[in-house]
């Protein structure tokens, strides 16, 4: 079954329409975002938020709030939303740095470091960090949700990008390179380094929409299964895609000496692998009693993109 055929939804259309709401809310909260910075920091941010990307993230956010709540999710969770994408910004300005990856081509253009050097790159990550920390908290405002819930939402938020999560991935990442992993090391990283933020993004859309702990509990379970599964695929396209169609360096990983997936599974045995984890996904919203097309469809489309 493909995406498009998850009860007739139309996937990129919707993908088109939700991007649109993202694009919208994060230019309005990128001022929020950089207001205070001296221009030398102003700039390399502004350019790192207006990166173009998928916005799964914070599409996945918003899903989530639907899912819970039946009805359309107003501006305010697109800005609360927005949060996410902001610490994700951050990880990927940090990625890039000649420290950590060293690329110079990310989403088609080049790099934040590449653009405005590696201090003022370092600096500008460092500050996306707060500023979505204030993102969250003032649309949560917004929705009028109280401080026990706010509080919430931050310490979500926070444990996914930090060392539990996606910082520490990031760490267990760099430091098994040019070793050889197994397939369980491989999964800690990844449940880690992807997984814990998009599970977060889940996480955030059910909290502010008022999800029992079931629910909070089988959204997250989606979206760290939706996680592997994109890492996956990830790793698929670094072997089959090219620069233009990915918009980064492709071949990077092996490169770099990385285990991957197609090391470990091959390429047929990886996308089986990545469509058995989207099984699961949606077999943890079913048992907690979450229909929602659009996340079903989110995840068929997560194992077919092709960029």
């Amino acid at each position: 079954m493909t995406a498009s055929a998850v009860a007739g939804f139309q996937i990129e259309a919707f993908l088109a329409r939700e991007r649109d709401r993202v694009n919208a809310a994060l230019a309005e909260v990128t001022e929020d975002a950089v207001a205070g910075a001296p221009p030398a920091l102003r700039e390399p941010m502004r350019y790192a938020l207006a990166t173009p990307g998928k916005r799964l993230r914070p599409i996945l956010c918003a899903a989530a709030w639907r899912a819970v709540r039946g009805d359309d999710a107003p501006d305010a969770v697109y800005r609360l939303a927005c949060a996410v994408e902001v610490v994700h910004t951050y990880s990927l300005v940090h990625d890039d740095l000649p420290c950590m990856d060293d690329d110079a081509l990310r989403r088609g253009r080049p790099t934040v470091h590449t653009v405005y050097g590696n201090t003022r790159a370092m600096l500008a990550g460092a500050a996306l960090i707060p500023a979505a920390a204030r993102v969250l908290d003032v649309a949560a405002r917004s929705l009028g949700l109280d401080a026990e819930v706010r509080r919430a939402l931050v310490l979500e938020l926070c444990r996914a990008g930090g060392a539990e999560g996606m910082v520490g991935g990031q760490l267990m990442d760099l430091a098994g390179e040019a070793r050889r992993l197994d397939a369980r090391a491989l999964e800690d990283i990844h449940r880690r380094k992807t997984g814990a933020l998009l599970a977060a993004s889940l996480c955030l859309g059910g909290l502010a929409a008022g999800a029992d702990e079931a629910a909070l509990a089988a959204l997250s379970t989606y979206g760290g299964d939706l996680g592997l599964a994109f890492q996956i695929v990830d790793d698929v396209l670094d072997v089959t895609g090219d620069a233009a169609a990915l918009g980064k360096t492709a071949g990077k990983d092996e490169s770099a000496g990385k285990t991957t997936y197609p090391s470990l599974f091959g390429l047929t045995g990886s996308k089986s692998l990545a469509a058995a984890f989207i099984s699961d996904a949606i077999v943890a919203l079913h048992a907690a009693g979450i229909r929602s097309e659009e996340l079903e469809a989110l995840a068929r489309y997560v194992v077919e993109r092709t960029h």
